[in-house]
Parts: structure tokens; C-alpha cells; sequence
């Protein structure tokens, strides 16, 4: 496998994905915001830790398929991406981003410094991509938790597969809480 020090260097991370605001294709394209032959336009909103807003005013214009492109102006300067709409073999399109900064398809642009561009313009790093063992296993723990409860993404298990979903939540709590002890002694050096 690899030695000390082998596979990538990581000094380039400026930050995870989710600590961005973000304009995602496949939310546009849920909201009917990508209609072909046509311009729209819409708002979108972001808060962030201390609760202030950030408010920009998107304007989609797919009128010319040669020509289509993202307007973003409000609260940042403005700036137009194009938009790249590929035929799919049995019908329909497929929408791209394209990036300001690269020139390379995206599904997202990520607002880092004041410009929206792709998560590799960036040098944007996935938060799972930082974890640790223990941070894993908690997240894992959360995951289930929501499946069993069910909430907006999940819908609550019935029957033999809840039972199944408490277990498999009960080992994975077990399994997260061994990784904390083993922390903890890490820590200390005894226990």
C-alpha cells in the first residue's frame, strides 16, 4: 500500500464544500428554472453562523443554445457563467455549468472570495474527506439515527426493516462510543 508520507498532499485545502454558498444545476433544474427557449430568473437566499443573509438575483437565459447562460448579481459583484446543454441519446438535455475560472463543466459554483466558480477552481475539499475515525463513526451514529426517526429525507422504516435500522443503529452508537474511549486513553495514556 503506501508508505509514510506516500499519496497526495492535502496543503492546498482552503476549506470544505460545506461551508460555501452554492448554486447547484440540479436544484435550478427542480425548481423549473431550466426551460429551453426561455429566460428565468429567481433569488436565492444563504445564512450563515451569525445569522446574516446573503442574497444574490439569478437570471437563466436558455433562450439561445448557443448562447446560454447564468447571470448572478446582488450581493456580490455580478458575474455571467455559461451554461453548456448537452443532448441526452433518447431525448431531452443535460445541463452544465461552466466554469468562469477553468472553463470546465461543473454541476455547482461555490462562492469563495467574492466569485462563483467550481469546487476545483476553489480548491474545495469535502468535510468527510477531513475525518477521523471517531468523527466517522458519529456521523454514521446521526445518519441512522435519521433513518429510524425519519425526517424530511428519510421516511420512517416499517416492520422488520426498523428492527433491522435499531440495530444496525445500536452497533454503529457501540462502535462510536469504543472510538472515544480509545480516544480518551490516546489522551491520558492509561484508563
Amino acid at each position: 500500500m503506501g508508505g509514510i508520507n506516500s499519496g497526495r498532499r492535502r496543503s492546498v485545502h482552503r476549506g470544505s464544500v460545506e461551508q460555501f454558498p452554492v448554486i447547484d444545476l440540479r436544484v435550478l433544474k427542480r425548481a423549473r428554472l431550466l426551460k429551453p427557449g426561455e429566460c428565468t430568473y429567481d433569488t436565492l437566499r444563504w445564512r450563515n453562523q451569525d445569522l446574516q443573509v446573503l442574497e444574490v438575483r439569478i437570471f437563466v437565459d436558455l433562450s439561445d443554445e448557443d448562447d446560454a447562460s447564468i447571470r448572478i448579481a446582488g450581493d456580490v459583484a455580478d458575474q455571467r457563467a455559461a451554461i453548456e446543454c448537452v443532448p441526452c441519446p433518447y431525448g431531452g438535455y443535460r445541463c452544465y455549468f461552466l466554469c468562469p475560472l477553468t472553463g470546465t463543466r461543473c454541476g455547482q459554483l461555490f462562492l469563495a472570495d467574492g466569485i462563483f466558480a467550481s469546487r476545483k477552481a476553489h480548491r474545495l475539499t469535502y468535510a468527510s474527506q477531513s475525518e477521523d475515525d471517531l468523527s466517522r463513526a458519529r456521523r454514521k451514529a446521526r445518519k441512522l439515527h435519521r433513518q429510524v426517526e425519519g425526517d424530511t429525507r428519510y421516511a420512517r422504516p416499517r416492520g422488520r426493516n426498523r428492527y433491522a435500522k435499531v440495530q444496525e443503529l445500536k452497533q454503529a452508537k457501540h462502535v462510536a462510543r469504543e472510538f472515544y474511549r480509545e480516544h480518551l486513553r490516546g489522551m491520558t495514556g492509561s484508563i
